[in-house]
């Protein structure tokens, strides 16, 4: 019997497309009223405060992209540091009365479906466990102590040591807004989430790893998710689990099922926060979830090319002092323009290379590619462009184009 994901995929994908009779479903306006809560809690579950940063690592603008010094260990103030400069607050902002939070991590209308938790080995005084990130406390939530006996499997048996960081998504953060096409958006924001925390890393001397090879179903066991009591419509849906570890040591995979099953018998604490008085359920988003989980599959090293180091200029900015300064794009200017050779430059960061952040995490092949809308640019002639990032897909994006 066929697989029904992909026609269940595919259907979704054109479903929650805009047309040009027609926008994609949604509640067609703001609903105030039942704005989701930005920020999880999980109530009676321990709080550890993290320190903020005294100083920036003093790390320039190519040391986002270039293979980092020496390792920073792997304690507490460092882990406070990595989760400040990928997931942690960088400004407040407010307007008439209303103030709402900005973070390091891009995300669709400032929305944040995205949601961390790490696993970390006992250090300063702390136990080790399975801890989840609230990042307007800078703090994080112990959900479940890890025994002893569970330490070496989980950390000795890897080159280096580290720790492991898993990502889930709430979908309802999305659709309050963008109704079916929440989904498009949740998986959208996972990506910038796993970028965030992979330039962090490189900042401190760190590489990430995601385990390709874990289902969604043992990603939600390993994080508590399938016996947590989440309120109606605020669940959180597994999407990922990386290995943080000292930059060039790659984390023995797989990872056994037996540690699966180990995470499984874990007492885990807290009550997660509602996020919303009322929701409005679109369907066809749980069904496109489904369609779309993951199986265990073989673990699947991912060859990039090892094409040279981008070109380009430098920055006076700190590559953290960056990553503090980003914003949304509100505001252009019809007067502007920018080089031929800064825009391919900016273009030439979106292609994966061996051993260079954030494409190095291991999560997949590059699949996706750029329609550009190309508007004053000097040299280059206005109009519709695609830049490929996978010189497979040519031929195949060839065929499904036309020649004009």
């Amino acid at each position: 019997m066929p697989d029904p994901g992909p026609k269940e995929i595919l259907g979704y994908h054109e479903a929650t497309k805009h047309h040009p009779e027609r926008y994609a479903r949604s509640l067609g306006y703001m609903d105030w009223a039942n704005q989701p809560v930005p920020f999880r809690f999980y109530a009676d579950a321990p709080a550890l405060p993290l320190p903020l940063l005294v100083r920036d690592p003093a790390v320039g603008y190519r040391g986002l992209y270039q293979a980092p010094a020496a390792a920073e260990p792997f304690d507490i103030e460092h882990i406070a540091g990595f989760l400040e400069l990928s997931l942690g607050l960088s400004a407040w902002k407010s307007v008439s009365g209303s103030r709402w939070a900005l973070r390091m991590n891009p995300s669709s209308g400032n929305l944040h479906p995205t949601e961390a938790h790490l696993i970390l080995p006992a250090m300063g005084g702390a136990a080790g466990g399975v801890f989840h990130y609230d990042p307007l406390h800078h703090a994080l939530e112990r959900r479940a102590v890890l025994p002893e006996d569970l330490m070496p499997q989980l950390f000795a048996r890897e080159e280096g040591g580290g720790f492991y960081v898993g990502l889930t998504s709430i979908f309802w953060r999305e659709a309050w807004k963008y109704g079916e096409r929440a989904f498009r958006y949740c998986n959208h924001d996972v990506g910038h989430a796993l970028a965030a925390l992979r330039f962090s890393a490189n900042l401190l001397g760190w590489g990430l790893t995601c385990l390709n090879h874990l289902a969604d179903e043992a990603v939600a066991t390993i994080l508590g998710l399938g016996v947590t009591a989440f309120p109606a419509a605020d669940e959180e849906h597994p999407d990922l689990l990386c290995r943080v570890h000292p930059y060039g040591a790659r984390p023995a995979v797989p990872w056994p099922d037996e540690l699966t099953e180990a995470f499984a018998r874990l007492d885990f604490q807290g009550r997660p926060n509602r996020l919303s008085a009322e929701h409005v359920d679109w369907e066809i988003i749980a069904r496109a979830a489904e369609a779309a989980r993951k199986p265990p599959t073989a673990p699947e090293p991912v060859r990039l090319s090892d094409r040279p180091a981008p070109a380009g200029e430098d920055s006076p900015l700190t590559a953290a002092a960056i990553m503090r300064r980003r914003r949304s794009a509100t505001g252009f200017d019809r007067r502007g323009g920018i080089s031929r050779n800064r825009f391919f430059s900016i273009l030439d960061r979106t292609l994966p290379r061996a051993g260079m952040a954030p494409f190095d995490a291991g999560l997949a092949d590059p699949a996706l590619h750029l329609l550009i809308f190309v508007h004053q640019v000097e040299g280059l002639q206005p109009g519709l462009y695609c830049f490929i990032r996978n010189d497979r897909d040519l031929p195949l994006l060839r065929a499904l184009t036309r020649p004009e």
